[in-house]
C-alpha cells in the first residue's frame, strides 16, 4: 500500500458550529477569524493576554495540561498541522507525508528552516526529538510513540518512521506533543538536558522570560519560515489564577483577550458594550480520573455505582449555562469514532448506584480520598458533584491544590483514588484513549492495562479505513465505558474566550490549542 498524502485525515465536525450562535445568549461579535475578511492584516504590536493556568513546562515531552498549548504553539511547530474547526490534516515542518505500507511512514520536510538559535532544522533534528521524546527518563509523552520502532534519516531532509504495529493514527498524532520540534543543540546546552523553562523552536515567536504565575514574554521570530508571519511584534502573557479577575482586564483594557474562561464570565462580558465573546465546541471534557489500580476503583462495580451517582444534565445546567454536551464518553457525539448508543450509557440512578455499592460490599457508603481545583469555577464544579454522590452513600474527602500540582500528586505520586479534572481531546481518538489509559500514560494513575484494552486498541490502529476504524472504536468504547468504567465524564465544555475588537485573526478550534501566527491587532 502506497498513500501519498499533503493533508487528509478524519475530520470532526460539530453541526451548527456556527449556525447556532444566537442560542449563545450575546455573541457580541461574530469571532475574529470571520472579522478578519473586513481588513487587511497590519504587522506590529504587542498582543496582551491574560489567561488562568501556569503551565507545568514549556518543553512539549514534560509539559502535562492542555493550557501548555497557549505557549507551547507559539514558540514550536509541529511536524504536521491541522484545520482547528475540522482537525483536517495539513503541511507543517513536513510538507508531505507518504505510507509506503502499513509500517512505514516518510516524512519530507521543509529546506531552510532554522530553530531560533540558528542551528538547522532538518532529518537528523527530528530523529533526535522523536528518540528523545520516546525514550527520556523524563518524557510524559511515550505512549504517543508506542507504534513507533525506530526513526531512520533517509535524506538531509526526510525520515522515515518504521512501526512495530500499524498505526493509522500517527500522522494526527504528530500534530501534538511529539511533533513539536525542540532545538537539539538547546537540549544538548542545557543541564541534564532540561529545558522545561528554556523553549527553543521554530515557531512564529521567541521565548523571552518566563515568571512563574506572573507571565511570559515572546517576541516575533524575524526569520519564520511562513512567509510574511507572524504579524505580531509579541505578546505579554499575563498569569491571573481567578477567572473573573482574569476576564476582567479586557473589560477594562488592560488586555487585549482572556482565554480559557467559562460561561460564567461570559455572561458578564456580554453585558458590557464593544466586547467579543465567543463560546464554541470542543472536544475538552470535564469530570474526573480514577486509579483504578487501588481501593476503592479497582472494583468495578464502584467505578459503574460513581458513573451512576452523577447527573450529568444538571451539571451541564448549572455549570455551563446548558452550553456543553453531556455524555459518558471520551470523545463528543460529533466525533466520527464516537458510538452513539454507549454516549449516554449512564442515566442518573442513585438506587441503582447504592445496589452497586453494596455488591461491592460498601452497604454503608464509601469514603473516596480525592484531589480539586482550588480556583472558585473549580470549586463549584466539585461541590455539585459532592452533593450529587452523596445521595448514593459517596463521600469525597476532597483536597485542593493547584493544577499541576493535583496532577503531580494523583499521576505521579499516585497518592488518592480520584482527581476532579478537565482534559482535553487530540487529533486523532486513538491517541485519546492512548494518553488515558495505555500502561506508560501519564494520566493513568494505575499505570496498568486492565485485560483486553490492548488488543482492542490495537484494532483501531490496524484497521486502514475509516469505516474499519469506527467498528473498532465502538468495540473500544464499549469496553471503556459500560465493561470497565475506567473514568468519569460529566460533560463536553464550550471553549470560551473574551476579547477587544481590536484582536483580529484568533480562531479557536475543537481541541482549545489556539495558535497566533495569523492573529494582528487593528488599533
Amino acid at each position: 500500500m502506497t498513500e501519498r498524502c499533503n493533508a487528509g485525515g478524519p475530520t470532526i465536525d460539530r453541526r451548527g458550529l456556527l449556525g447556532g450562535a444566537a442560542a449563545l445568549g450575546g455573541m457580541t461579535l461574530l469571532p475574529g477569524g470571520l472579522r478578519a475578511a473586513e481588513a487587511a492584516p497590519k504587522k506590529g504590536g504587542t498582543l496582551r493576554i491574560s489567561m488562568p493556568y501556569n503551565p507545568a513546562s514549556v518543553d512539549p515531552m514534560t509539559g502535562r495540561n492542555l493550557p501548555d498549548f497557549n505557549v507551547l504553539y507559539m514558540v514550536f511547530d509541529a511536524l504536521i498541522d491541522f484545520e482547528p474547526k475540522t482537525l483536517k490534516l495539513k503541511p507543517g515542518l513536513a510538507k508531505s507525508w507518504t505510507w509506503k505500507d502499513a509500517k512505514t511512514l516518510v516524512l519530507d520536510l521543509v529546506d531552510g528552516v532554522e530553530f531560533h538559535d540558528g542551528t538547522p532544522f532538518n532529518a537528523e533534528a527530528v530523529k533526535f526529538n522523536l528518540d528523545r521524546y520516546k525514550n527520556d527518563k523524563r518524557s510524559n509523552i511515550k505512549a504517543d510513540l508506542g507504534s513507533v520502532a525506530n526513526v531512520e534519516v533517509t535524506g538531509k531532509d526526510q525520515v522515515t518512521l518504521h512501526l512495530s504495529s500499524a498505526n493509522a493514527g500517527l500522522t494526527a498524532i504528530l500534530t501534538n506533543r511529539i511533533g513539536c520540534m525542540v532545538s537539539p543543540a538547546s537540549v544538548k546546552k542545557a543541564a541534564n538536558g532540561n529545558v522545561d523553562r528554556t523553549p527553543v523552536g521554530t515557531g512564529p515567536f521567541k521565548f523571552v522570560s518566563w515568571e512563574d504565575n506572573a507571565g511570559f514574554t515572546l517576541v516575533r521570530n524575524d526569520k519564520y519560515w511562513k512567509s510574511g508571519l507572524p504579524y505580531l511584534d509579541g505578546i505579554k502573557i499575563h498569569i491571573i489564577n481567578e477567572l473573573n479577575t482574569c476576564a476582567r482586564t479586557v473589560l477594562a483594557h488592560e488586555s487585549d483577550i482572556a482565554l480559557n474562561m467559562l460561561t460564567q464570565q461570559k455572561q458578564v462580558a456580554d453585558k458590557v458594550k464593544g466586547i467579543v465573546t465567543t463560546a464554541s465546541p470542543s472536544m475538552i471534557f470535564y469530570g474526573a480520573f480514577l486509579n483504578y489500580g487501588v481501593a476503592p476503583f479497582n472494583d468495578v462495580k464502584v467505578r459503574q455505582a460513581l458513573n451512576y451517582a452523577i447527573d450529568r444534565d444538571e451539571l451541564n445546567r448549572v455549570l455551563v449555562d446548558g452550553l456543553g454536551e453531556p455524555s459518558s464518553a471520551i470523545l463528543p457525539k460529533e466525533s466520527w469514532a464516537c458510538d452513539l448508543s454507549t454516549a449516554n450509557y449512564y442515566k442518573y440512578d442513585p438506587d441503582k448506584a447504592k445496589k452497586l455499592l453494596a455488591e461491592a460490599g460498601h452497604g454503608g457508603g464509601i469514603e473516596i480520598p480525592t484531589w480539586g481545583w482550588p480556583d472558585q469555577s473549580s470549586m463549584q464544579r466539585q461541590e455539585l458533584m459532592l452533593s450529587q454522590v452523596a445521595k448514593s452513600g459517596i463521600r469525597l474527602k476532597i483536597t485542593p491544590a493547584t493544577p499541576g500540582q493535583a496532577m503531580q500528586n494523583f499521576m505521579i505520586e499516585k497518592r488518592g483514588a480520584m482527581l476532579i479534572s478537565p482534559t482535553g481531546g487530540y487529533p486523532d481518538p486513538s491517541q485519546q484513549y492512548e494518553v488515558l489509559f495505555a500502561k506508560t500514560a501519564l494520566r493513568n494513575a494505575a499505570k496498568t492495562e486492565l485485560p483486553g484494552f490492548r488488543e482492542l486498541m490495537d484494532a483501531t490502529e490496524t484497521a486502514q479505513s475509516e469505516e474499519a476504524r469506527k467498528a473498532a472504536f465502538a468495540k473500544l468504547q464499549h469496553y471503556v465505558v459500560v465493561e470497565q468504567a475506567l473514568n468519569l465524564v460529566w460533560y463536553f465544555g464550550p471553549l470560551v474566550n473574551i476579547m477587544s475588537p481590536n484582536v483580529r485573526g484568533f480562531e479557536d478550534g475543537l481541541l482549545g490549542t489556539p495558535k497566533f501566527d495569523e492573529v494582528w491587532l487593528a488599533a
